[in-house]
């Protein structure tokens, strides 16, 4: 189980993302803000978004990339509209998409960038009922960072965590409905396979974000599950599993002076928490 609480008071953390200096960025979907946190322990408000910041990644360019979901709607809050945002690295945000292929974006959820500074995002569909089963199926897209963005793919049900194999060849994105991991062959840039299936994680298991360490093995968040899953390379039998406190994990990344430390976002109980893994994480396209 992971013994190092690394931050905690966070409004349900996701997205944690490591800039080249160290410093950990998560966003605070509840709080409608991402949270720095530097090697040193220190906690900041690094940017004020509104609506719901769900996954997070660095572009090459230095920028913080972020997809809000438009937040968690309340009594004294509504739920805003979906968009994709660029933050600077002073905090400044902006919205880049805000629609695809004509159609306003519904719940952008997690993204990641490719080998060529590109990244593809997931647009699931919020469940109209409380029927979660009853989401319609969303979109993957592939966009730019000047704001351009197009469909390649509709079909899973709430795409949720998005990743590359180390190779840059195939793209694995979670279907949280169905509970199963679902890998694409990247004939080009934005041009994709047909989805096999990678992983299943089981019944009334939500897989969510996930990485991949050097050795290809995928490291995925099972919402509700309190552990985190892992796969070999090639996908199917479950190879581990890694317990937590808190069942509602959310995201992991890796960082640390060696690369093999794996962070996870507890968002039941508002946390980080660190634990060492036997293989370096891999390198994510945006800082190789």
């Amino acid at each position: 189980m992971p013994n190092r609480v690394i931050a905690e008071g966070l409004g349900f953390p996701e997205g944690p993302a490591f800039d080249r200096e160290g410093n950990l960025y998560v966003v605070e979907i509840r709080a409608g803000q991402v949270a720095r946190i530097t090697p040193s322990g220190e906690r900041s408000v690094f940017a004020v978004t509104g609506g719901g910041p769900n996954g997070a990644a660095f572009g090459p360019d230095g920028f913080l990339y972020v997809c809000n979901n438009g937040g968690f709607p309340s009594r004294e809050r509504q739920r805003e509209a979906g968009r994709v945002e660029r933050i600077s690295p002073a905090g400044d945000v902006s919205a880049l998409i805000t629609e695809v292929d004509g159609t306003p974006l519904a719940s952008p959820n997690d993204l990641a960038f490719d080998e060529h500074g590109n990244f593809y995002f997931t647009d699931p569909v919020p469940p109209a009922s409380r029927e979660f089963s009853e989401a319609p199926a969303g979109r993957v897209c592939y966009a730019e960072t000047n704001g351009s963005a197009r469909r390649v793919h509709t079909g899973l049900k709430f795409p949720n965590g998005v990743g590359f194999s180390p190779d840059g060849r195939g793209l694995v994105v979670c279907e949280s409905v169905t509970g199963k991991l679902h890998r694409f062959e990247i004939l080009a840039p934005g041009v994709l396979g047909e989805p096999r299936e990678f992983a299943d994680l089981g019944q009334g298991i939500i897989p969510d974000g996930f990485a991949f360490d050097e050795e290809g093995n995928v490291l995925c968040c099972g919402f509700e599950s309190g552990k985190v899953h892992v796969f070999g390379p090639g996908g199917g039998t479950k190879l581990a599993e890694i317990e937590c406190e808190d069942k509602r994990v959310t995201n992991v990344c890796f960082g640390g002076p060696e690369h093999r430390t794996l962070y996870i976002t507890e968002s039941g109980m508002g946390r980080v928490v660190a634990t060492d893994w036997r293989n370096r994480g891999m390198m994510l396209f945006g800082d190789r």
